[in-house]
């Protein structure tokens, strides 16, 4: 049952508590969080099928007022590649749907069934059939923001630098137009004991976002806590000096005290006293032009 809007200041405490403990284990306490986020903006269109696998189906989120935006909204969920569901975050589709975007959340193939590229890959086969499954018109589906969280946020971050999983997996008429990263560990190490048995069949620096960035990578936003313990900022501060000496904008917004979970969880309109996260991803939405309306 969804709990009132006009309740979720009661609910604050245990709001953060549940949704930390959620983030950082594979315990569902998402579903508090979606619990409480306002209803009545948008439909979701879910479950639709773009592969074979019973984990390659995605969600779209449709705004119930028009116009739509012209960009879509794509967000890859995190869970260190081995945990977690398109269904958890309904609190982030009803964030942008309430702006105007259609947001896609795509389900994707996790470790140990597969291991790297095929994360990737299965993100960008979504991209691929996004365009078919638009309303008509405006959008199209093939003018996309990319965002993600933790290792979401590294899949995007590859697939903006890397043009080759576009190619790969028949969505090159798909433009990547922006691309916002959420405590995202950039300069993957390889050898960490959360990310070595993922990314044995690596090959030189192709999983390194850092690495690959080039000059003509979208305009960029970056969003990292200080007090991230899992992705350490250093991450962004290396990506944003990279894309800076290659000159292609980008923004590092760091917020003081905050953590790993806290970036993703503050996007949930009942918690965004807690970073200002959601007002930034806004601001660098307008200040590129990519908050424009269909006609």
């Amino acid at each position: 049952m969804r709990v009132p809007f006009l309740q979720a200041r009661y609910f604050r405490p245990l709001l953060i508590a549940t949704t930390s403990a959620f983030l950082l284990s594979a315990c569902s306490g998402t579903s508090l969080l979606n619990s409480v986020v306002p209803s009545g903006s948008y439909n979701v269109n879910d479950a639709i099928v773009y592969g074979e696998h019973n984990r390659q189906r995605m969600d779209i989120y449709l705004p119930d007022e028009k116009p739509h935006k012209q960009q879509v909204m794509v967000f890859i969920y995190g869970g260190s590649w081995e945990q977690g569901d398109k269904s958890d975050f309904e609190f982030i589709g009803q964030a942008f749907a309430r702006l105007g975007y259609i947001t896609l959340i795509p389900n994707y193939r996790i470790y140990p069934e597969v291991e790297f590229p095929d994360f990737i890959n299965d993100v960008a086969m979504a991209l691929s059939t996004l365009p078919q499954h638009m309303p008509g018109g405006c959008p199209s589906g093939h003018e996309i923001i990319i965002m993600g969280h933790s290792a979401g946020a590294h899949s995007a971050a590859l697939l903006a630098a890397d043009p080759r999983y576009l190619k790969n997996n028949a969505a090159s008429d798909v433009h990547i137009s922006a691309l916002i990263g959420l405590s995202g560990p950039y300069d993957l190490p390889l050898n960490h004991e959360r990310v070595r048995d993922k990314f044995t069949q690596v090959k030189g620096d192709e999983a390194n976002a850092i690495a690959l960035a080039h000059e003509n990578m979208p305009a960029t936003l970056l969003i990292h806590g200080e007090s991230d313990s899992v992705a350490e900022p250093e991450h962004a501060h290396k990506f944003k000096a990279q894309l800076q000496q290659l000159e292609v904008p980008v923004t590092l917004h760091t917020y003081s005290r905050r953590r790993h979970v806290d970036l993703i969880a503050s996007l949930a309109s009942p918690l965004r006293f807690w970073t200002p996260a959601y007002n930034d991803i806004q601001q660098f939405l307008q200040e590129h032009g990519l908050n424009g309306d269909c006609h």
